[in-house]
């Protein structure tokens, strides 16, 4: 596996993220409706962190890539 396959799972959450919002944005969301939209974009946001966390230390990548995803992931 390449660095950029995991880098591109990153930015495509990065992406998610940025259509939930421009989503909720054009519309008017009850107060239930908004609270489950939280709870989805949170739920996204811990998955995001737990990755970042994750990738560079997955013991089975070769030595380099994890030293780029670490250096690339802590640049974001």
């Amino acid at each position: 596996m390449e660095t950029q396959d995991f880098l591109r799972v990153i930015n495509e959450l990065d992406f998610i993220l940025d259509d939930i919002d421009e989503i909720s944005g054009q519309l008017d969301l009850t107060k239930a409706e908004n609270n489950k939209m939280f709870q989805a974009i949170s739920g996204i946001e811990k998955t995001k962190r737990i990755l970042v966390e994750l990738f560079p230390s997955i013991k089975s990548l070769d030595y380099d890539v994890r030293e780029d995803l670490t250096a690339e992931l802590m640049e974001s």
